[in-house]
C-alpha cells in the first residue's frame, strides 16, 4: 500500500512539472510578438554602405519572425516642408510621397532610420523626411527606434544628435540601438566589415 502511494505521488509530481513546463512554454511563445519593422534608407545611392546595413538589419528581423519593409527615399518624391506662419496648415497642399511614409511610421512598431554622413551630418534626404513628420508627429507614438550611420570618416555625433532630437518630440519613443559604420569608403566597402553582422544581429534581436 505504501509503495502504491509513493508511485501515485511521483506520478502527480511528473504531471505537475509537465503542465507547468507547457504553461511556461506557451507563455514564452506568446511574449514573442511579431513586430512591424519599418526601415527608412536615405542613401542617395542604392547599394551604398548605409543601404546595405539596412538590408542586413531587415534580414535579421525577418529571420526572427518580424514583418519588415524597407523604404528607399531615393525612389520617392519627398519635398521640403511648407507651413503657414501661424501653423494652421503644416502641409500647404504638397502632393508627394511623404504622407505615405509617415503613415507607415504610424503603423510600425519599430522604425530604423539610416543615413550616410556628409559634412559630419545626416544627408539632406533624411532631414527633409524628418521635417515632413512634423504635421503628424503626435501620432508617431510609442515606437522603438534604431539608427544606422555610415561615414568615410569618424564623426557621427551631429547626425546622432539630430536623430535623438527628432524622437524627443515623438510621444513614448525609445532609442533601442545605434549602428555606426565609420572609416568605410568607397561604396560597398561595408560588406567586409564586422558592422554587417552587428546590423544583422541587432535586427534579429528587435
Amino acid at each position: 500500500m505504501k509503495r502504491i502511494l509513493i508511485l501515485a505521488t511521483m506520478a502527480i509530481a511528473v504531471l505537475t512539472v509537465s503542465c507547468n513546463g507547457q504553461s511556461q512554454k506557451t507563455s514564452t511563445e506568446a511574449s514573442k510578438k511579431s513586430k512591424k519593422v519599418l526601415v527608412i534608407s536615405s542613401s542617395p545611392s542604392k547599394g551604398g554602405n548605409s543601404d546595405l546595413l539596412c538590408d542586413e538589419f531587415l534580414k535579421g528581423a525577418q529571420v526572427a519572425g518580424h514583418k519588415g519593409e524597407k523604404v528607399f527615399l531615393g525612389d520617392l518624391d519627398i519635398r521640403f516642408l511648407k507651413i503657414k506662419d501661424d501653423y494652421s496648415d503644416r502641409n500647404l497642399g504638397i502632393n508627394d510621397d511623404a504622407p505615405k511614409v509617415v503613415a507607415k511610421m504610424i503603423e510600425a512598431d519599430v522604425i530604423v532610420m539610416a543615413t550616410p554622413i556628409y559634412n559630419d551630418n545626416m544627408c539632406g534626404q533624411m532631414k527633409t523626411m524628418l521635417d515632413r513628420v512634423f504635421e503628424r508627429e503626435r501620432e508617431v507614438s510609442n515606437k522603438e527606434f534604431y539608427f544606422i550611420m555610415t561615414a568615410g570618416g569618424r564623426n557621427t555625433e551631429c547626425a546622432l544628435l539630430g536623430f535623438r532630437n527628432f524622437i524627443h518630440y515623438l510621444p513614448g519613443s525609445q532609442e533601442k540601438g545605434v549602428i555606426e559604420g565609420t572609416g568605410i569608403y568607397p561604396k560597398g566597402a561595408v560588406k567586409d566589415k564586422p558592422v554587417m553582422k552587428e546590423a544583422y544581429e541587432m535586427g534579429k534581436n528587435v
